[in-house]
């Protein structure tokens, strides 16, 4: 076990055997950088959610893309990129000894075409990315195999559903989070197979039922009361879930309700030798987060069907993966961004379909190559050896004076998107001065001339009020641009969001959807983990909130058990250990 002190943030972190074993399969050397700082430095890799509208640079259609007007590099459309009308290779290099690896690299990426977007096999879906298998999607992002939904994020099998993250498997849902195969609900979080219900909080098998926290298999239940069914929808009847204020005071009574209520340290399904959370069919994972089907793997999120991996986001049927983003389907592949189907590479950016490659960008059924200039087998080999020599004796040192060495990800300073557009935003918030302050890229948002039609504070409350111009109007939004989540000021609403809203008797967000998805992500826990205690203290928490229902396996006595939890030691929530949780819950 070795401990080191961060170059980046200047804490101490532990590197232990299991992280020295899987660096000696990788053949790499051990990071200068802590768990939470490569994390962070990888996010800045990854824009799924802010689009531009602008032209390809070799037909001149317009598309929507991930990259403004003016870039260094030239941007295409899917079937410009995907075509034969250019050539990859092209743009090769010699390796230049005089300078640094990391600095040939950007040369590199500045000068080869980019994708515009990441759309596959997805039809009227313009308007997303990391794209699937799509149907009239809009504004949805890392999604797969969905049909007429909008404002989503990182889901799978929707139908008919607004405004869900961490969401599956279910139709007409509107503002969920981390749910699975439910149906016609709203405000649902952490739970799966729920019918007809609302402002539910770890909830499994409810039909009817609105209001509650941890409820199993409850049917006609209000708010902890259980009601017969006619009784349940005559309490239905007397609330207008049309709205908005009454839709905001339900969810405050929910907050309300839940931290009287426990919750269980992490939400692990048939996992050995596990820590992190969101995560079923797991083994010997360390601090891995929102993933399934996954073996020895390491300060991973989002990543499923893989083993034997680490540092790893947007991933998925990989092994021996160290620091990728955006990679699938890929063996032994180091240091990489949005890479497929491809073996033994390090270093590469948008490549497809290859093996050995090294500083690549853009390549696709390639092999031997370094700087995208072709070599034979032997000669590839040989120049690996001195290259990676090399990038220690003459290392790249960014602009706050971190060292870049082999063995560490791209620096951040030279991602294609700022800061304030990727992922690493939406987990560590910054403003534009903090940002810049540590060396990040930022992008103001590009001037519009919007002149609302109706400001969110004058917008009506009542669906019942909302009539068809609403389509025809310009909303302002409530925050107005003074908040950090890329708020778009403001908004319209689409002909198939007001129909969903009166399908399901939903309000009139007065919120853009860029404001919306980053408070449902405040819904969540973040990645990472805390030490603590269950606060299980015999009869009741220690807190003396919550009386506990059962006699547990400690007694009377205050529960021994430690783990490590995604909820701080701050938080208000009562936090039990599996035992303890089962006992008053399953």
């Amino acid at each position: 076990m070795e401990t080191k002190v961060c170059q980046n943030c200047k804490s101490q972190f532990t590197i232990d055997a299991d992280d020295l074993t899987f660096y000696e399969k990788m053949q790499v050397p051990a990071p200068t950088f802590c768990p939470e700082c490569r994390r962070q430095r990888r996010f800045t890799w990854r824009n799924e959610r802010t689009l531009y509208k602008r032209q390809c640079d070799m037909c001149k259609k317009n598309l929507i893309g991930l990259y403004p007007e003016k870039t260094k590099f030239p941007v295409y459309c899917n079937t410009c990129w995907f075509s034969d009308k250019w050539d990859p290779l092209s743009y090769g290099t010699e390796y230049d000894f005089s300078k640094p690896f990391f600095s040939q690299f950007k040369e590199l990426n500045d000068r080869v075409p980019r994708l515009a977007i990441w759309i596959q096999q997805s039809t009227n879906s313009d308007y997303t990315n990391q794209s699937y298998s799509n149907k009239n999607t809009y504004l949805s992002f890392a999604i797969r195999d969905s049909e007429d939904i909008a404002y989503c994020c990182r889901a799978v099998e929707l139908k008919q559903c607004l405004d869900d993250t961490y969401t599956h498997h279910s139709e007409l849902l509107y503002q969920c989070v981390d749910t699975d195969k439910s149906y016609r609900s709203r405000f649902l979080e952490e739970a799966e197979g729920c019918v007809e219900s609302g402002f539910l909080s770890n909830a499994r098998n409810c039909q009817n039922c609105f209001g509650g926290v941890n409820l199993r298999s409850a049917s006609h239940m209000f708010f902890g009361e259980q009601l017969d069914k006619s009784s349940y929808e005559e309490r239905m009847k007397n609330i207008n879930l049309g709205s908005r204020k009454t839709n905001e005071e339900l969810g405050r009574k929910l907050e309300e309700l839940k931290l009287k209520s426990i919750f269980r340290f992490a939400k692990l399904t048939n996992t050995v030798n596990t820590k992190g959370d969101h995560l079923s069919n797991a083994k010997n994972c360390h601090y891995v987060f929102d993933g399934f089907e996954l073996e020895n793997a390491r300060y991973s999120s989002w990543v499923f069907t893989s083993k034997e991996i680490s540092d790893c986001y947007g991933m998925g049927g990989s092994e021996f993966i160290y620091e990728g983003i955006g990679v699938e389907e890929v063996n032994n592949v180091k240091f990489s961004s949005v890479t497929d189907g491809s073996n033994h590479s390090q270093y590469t950016d948008l490549c497809s379909a290859s093996s050995n490659l090294f500083g690549c960008v853009g390549l696709r059924n390639k092999e031997y190559c370094i700087l995208n200039k072709q070599y034979n087998k032997e000669d590839y080999e040989n120049l690996i050896q001195k290259i990676t020599a090399h990038m220690s004796e003459s290392p790249y040192t960014d602009k706050k004076g971190r060292i870049y060495k082999y063995g560490e990800f791209f620096p951040a300073e030279l991602s294609v998107f700022a800061y304030n557009e990727t992922v690493a935003q939406e987990n560590y918030p910054l403003s534009k001065e903090q940002a810049e302050a540590e060396g990040y890229a930022w992008r103001e948002p590009e001037e519009k001339n919007y002149s609302p039609d109706i400001r969110a504070e004058d917008l009506m409350d009542n669906l019942r009020d909302v009539p068809d111009s609403i389509m025809d109007k310009t909303i302002s939004c409530l925050h107005n641009g003074k908040c950090n989540d890329q708020c778009s000021k403001a908004f319209r609403i689409t002909p198939q969001e007001l129909q969903f809203y009166r399908m399901t008797s939903t309000p009139i967000p007065a919120f853009c959807p860029n404001c919306r998805h980053y408070e449902r992500l405040r819904r969540r826990n973040p990645i990472k983990l805390w030490k603590r205690k269950c606060m299980c203290a015999g009869s009741a928490s220690d807190t003396g909130v919550y009386k506990n229902t059962s006699i547990h396996q400690h007694g009377d006595s205050h529960c021994p058990n430690e783990f490590e939890t995604s909820y701080a030691p701050e938080r208000k929530e009562i936090v039990y250990c599996e035992q303890c949780y089962n006992a008053e819950i399953v």
